[in-house]
């Protein structure tokens, strides 16, 4: 049993950083200890800034997202995108109104659908490219300030825009999931998207598995409130259990 407070905090911090995870019950089996005082442990690690607490736990602090750009992203989990942009793909019906948000999970979403008669709105260049000369496809780009870095429109003439629309099914990225909220790197991103899903009668976010327990600048919608999580095979089966309490995972 470790009684005193610093051989526990230094416990948690080396299993922090082998890990990057831990939770309130392995950490109270391991060390012999009531969960108060774990729970206790990791608020005073987390106000010296060591970790940051999460439901059930705490995750390391470098699991902070740091956004890159589109062209970084390209290659990062491209096997884990793709069986993702499959899974979405099965939800789309002929004739859906379908919002598609920037990211590359989302940009690979096109190889499934390409054949598909629908109406695709997007506020991302970059999906906007992948759609504009296919006959079969309704494409409307939404207009707004461009940031480069994820080939959005944004701002207030954006929100003007969507605040008209009515949409079947919105599929939308995340940089990341932390307790009942998804997170993006942007403000007017994050505002554009939680209008977006107001707007969507479906409502699916997109995720690699790497992006759960990692919290990006600013929150922008519940989980909770969400139709599902499409995400990949390689999500632990701890996070599974605990997101699957709020909404479907696929």
């Amino acid at each position: 049993m470790l009684n005193l407070k610093e051989e526990r905090h230094q416990f948690i911090l080396n299993k922090i950083k082998q890990s990057k995870s831990v939770s309130v019950k392995e950490l109270s089996e391991e060390m012999h200890v009531v969960p108060m005082t774990i729970r206790r442990d990791l608020k005073e690690l987390e106000q010296k800034s060591l970790l940051v607490r999460v439901h059930g736990g705490a995750v390391d602090s470098s699991t902070f997202y740091n956004e890159l750009a589109n062209e970084e992203k390209q290659q990062l989990n491209s096997e884990n995108k793709r069986v993702i942009a499959e899974k979405a793909s099965r939800l789309i019906q002929n004739g859906d109104i379908i919002f598609i948000g920037s990211g590359t999970t989302n940009e690979a979403i096109n190889q499934y659908i390409k054949e598909m008669k629908l109406h695709i709105i997007t506020n991302s260049l970059y999906i906007f490219e992948q759609y504009k000369d296919i006959e079969n496809m309704d494409v409307v780009l939404i207009g707004g300030r461009y940031r480069k870095k994820t080939g959005s429109f944004i701002g207030h003439l954006a929100i003007s825009m969507l605040k008209n629309l009515h949409i079947d099914k919105a599929f939308i990225g995340v940089n990341g999931i932390i307790d009942d909220e998804a997170t993006t790197a942007n403000e007017e991103e994050g505002n554009a998207n939680e209008l977006i899903l107001s707007q969507s009668t479906e409502k699916y976010l997109v995720s690699d598995s790497s992006k759960f327990n990692t919290r990006a600048f600013t929150p922008f919608y519940k989980v909770r409130d969400l139709d599902a999580i499409i995400t990949d095979s390689a999500i632990s089966s701890e996070v599974e259990d605990y997101y699957s309490k709020l909404t479907k995972i696929l």
